[in-house]
């Protein structure tokens, strides 16, 4: 590659911009929880996972592709940090650097001839706990630290605020090993930052029993979007099964669900089971059984990509929560922050009169 201009990566199939954080207990196999990954955000080739395109020029077979998670630059903190959130991924022959949070993935002969690489990397949130140990976040590609911005360098609250964590990027560069180098050398030329990712959960205030709470409540027609949904009245002891109903021929589709904690489910919503409209969104019932009995029915919001809030717009938050109503979970003790912020509100009552009219 010497005297050659270097070309940088492109990126292919950006992150989703909005995604749910998670804690180590939502993602610890232990627990029998599902490792999850960030998913791909709408893009013509239908990609599942970020993806980049890598420059033919290359021509190594000991090429990497070097992945940073980093804050965002902000009038406030005028620098790139590297985030503190930890990446990872299941993937073999990985090269982990968890000082730089960062992730060296190898490139196959098969990747290289494709020009293509995409990436199944986890995301892990902090709790407030862990996060008093981060007192300043190591700067991007230097081997230093920020200044200290707090006054208090163990307010937690305070540090996720100012560094603005509920909001990161990824950053994505070739690197090559070589063979008295531990680590894979870094061609910053090639860098290309993802667009932001921010993180989707709701604030709500209403704790009446009644009220349902649930988002995203739009999402693309394609399906592939995870709800995350508060439902006083469940019962962890009880299967809980979830549908997706067709009003035009009474079908319904069932969805595969997880419990987060004891009042709360996560599952993935389906491709609409409609035909698109001519103004691009519809509205479908969702029901929630456990043993038989409908516990709950909300509506999900279908939109073509070009109006779905979820494909082009950040969501307007910045915490995941223990979304327990009633405090007996014991995960909310050791997984989750006290005083997070959860979901927007369903009125459950509502819905039923409006049902029955």
């Amino acid at each position: 590659m010497m005297g050659e201009f270097i070309l940088p990566l492109r990126i292919v199939a950006e992150p989703k911009s909005s995604h749910r954080e998670r804690y180590l207990c939502e993602m610890d196999p232990s627990r029998n929880k599902s490792q999850r990954f960030i998913r791909a955000d709408f893009n013509p080739e239908n990609l599942d996972y970020p993806t980049i395109e890598i420059p033919k020029q290359w021509a190594s077979d000991k090429l990497y592709i070097r992945v940073t998670l980093i804050t965002v630059w902000s009038q406030e903190v005028p620098v790139i940090c590297i985030h503190p959130y930890p990446i990872d991924t299941p993937e073999s022959n990985v090269i982990k650097d968890p000082e730089r949070n960062t992730l060296y993935f190898p490139i196959s002969q098969e990747e290289l001839s494709r020009g293509r690489k995409s990436f199944k990397i986890s995301l892990r949130k902090l709790t407030q706990q862990e996060l008093r140990n981060c007192t300043s976040l190591c700067l991007l590609n230097k081997d230093e630290k920020d200044i200290q911005r707090l006054s208090d360098p163990r307010d937690a609250r305070k540090f996720i605020e100012v560094y603005q964590l509920g909001k990161s990027k990824l950053i994505f560069s070739m690197a090559d090993r070589f063979q008295a180098s531990v680590l894979p050398v870094i061609y910053d030329t090639t860098s290309v930052y993802s667009q932001i990712m921010t993180a989707s959960t709701v604030s709500s205030t209403n704790e009446d029993d009644s009220v349902i709470r649930y988002v995203p409540q739009t999402g693309q027609w394609q399906g592939g979007d995870e709800i995350l949904m508060v439902i006083p009245k469940l019962d962890k002891r009880k299967t809980c099964k979830v549908y997706f109903e067709n009003s035009s021929s009474n079908e319904k589709e069932q969805v595969n669900v997880e419990f987060v904690d004891l009042k709360t489910i996560a599952f993935t919503t389906p491709p609409c089971p409609l035909k698109m409209t001519d103004n691009g969104k519809i509205e479908i019932p969702i029901t929630i059984t456990q043993s038989g009995e409908e516990i709950a029915r909300v509506s999900f919001c279908y939109e073509s990509c070009d109006k779905c809030l979820n494909c082009n717009t950040a969501p307007l938050f910045d915490a995941f929560a223990d979304s327990n109503m009633d405090g007996q979970s014991s995960m909310s003790t050791t997984c989750f922050d006290e005083g997070d912020d959860l979901f927007q509100s369903h009125d459950h009552n509502a819905q039923r009169e409006s049902d029955s009219s």
